[in-house]
């Protein structure tokens, strides 16, 4: 009799063949990799660079290329490839922390007979070392915030992804999975989110080339307001994206570490202003920042 395959991971990839090469090897060194009970999909963006022979090195890889570079429709293709009774998404810049991969296993297979609905977060600002249950979008969104948006937080029974309609409805606005979550969490199960320090990410250098707040502000805020949320849910949803992620990611690119990202930073400020100009908070952050700044401006003198 074939070997179960509970868990799969899927990695897709492009142009990062050195930092793959380090996962990959980190992914099955790790003593809690079972290779009878865990499949793991490379799935290629078309990269120019040596991912296909760093992927040779590992024969237990399902290596897939696509002809062209399809951006973020290859997260839909690298799940369409798994096999396993749980699908995965896992970026290529991540390693599982000692505990992470056996206990998400073992939940898997603790929850096969009535497959609720499975998340695996790393701690956040909201919620650190627990398991959450909602019902509805409104309660999931008010657990996990714009953590939606990492891809490694994605997970889904096989048969439920497949349920998942217009798989593409916002691929162009990069949050394809936020999507699915949605409609996933909105399918009549209860739901179980669970934080913990899951997953290492590995450094890349010069991490980034779009305008993250572009991303985050408009795209982001766009699919969140479509799910129409009462509007409280959603202008809470706005702030803590505005504390939790804007603030933070305007003191790392203007000040603290300028020149570790390479993103896209023109008409940052037009960005949030047209988003927020009429949030009283947005005033009280922008103080702040501009504080931090002249702190730092004088120090380096």
């Amino acid at each position: 009799m074939a070997p179960v395959i509970y868990l799969s991971i899927c990695i897709p990839t492009f142009n990062r063949c050195e930092v793959l090469d380090y996962s990959l090897q980190m992914l099955f060194s790790n003593p809690e990799f079972d290779f009878e009970q865990i499949e793991v999909i490379v799935c290629d963006n078309c990269s120019t660079d040596d991912t296909a022979g760093v992927v040779a090195k590992y024969p237990h890889v399902k290596y897939y290329r696509n002809s062209e570079n399809i951006r973020d429709l290859n997260f839909a293709v690298a799940l369409g490839h798994a096999t396993g009774r749980y699908l995965k998404l896992f970026n290529d810049t991540l390693s599982f922390k000692s505990g992470g991969l056996k206990f998400i296993l073992d939940c898997i297979k603790s929850k096969l007979e009535f497959k609720e609905n499975l998340f695996f977060y790393n701690n956040m600002f909201l919620n650190k070392n627990c398991q959450k249950e909602t019902s509805s979008i409104n309660e999931y969104i008010k657990q996990v915030s714009f953590q939606t948006t990492w891809i490694a937080n994605f997970g889904v029974w096989r048969e439920d992804f497949q349920l998942v309609t217009d798989k593409e409805k916002y691929v162009q606005y990069q949050f394809t999975q936020v999507d699915w979550t949605y409609q996933i969490v909105a399918n009549g199960k209860k739901t179980n989110i669970y934080f913990n320090e899951f997953y290492d990410v590995v450094p890349t250098k010069q991490k980034g080339s779009y305008n993250v707040f572009d991303t985050f502000i408009n795209k982001y805020l766009f699919v969140v307001k479509h799910v129409k949320l009462p509007l409280l849910v959603y202008e809470l949803e706005k702030y803590r994206l505005c504390k939790y992620f804007v603030y933070p990611w305007l003191v790392m690119l203007f000040i603290t570490e300028k020149n570790t990202y390479s993103f896209d930073i023109r008409g940052v400020f037009k960005i949030i202003f047209l988003k927020y100009w009429y949030e009283p908070y947005l005033y009280v952050i922008l103080f702040k920042f501009w504080i931090i700044k002249m702190r730092n401006e004088k120090y380096n003198k």
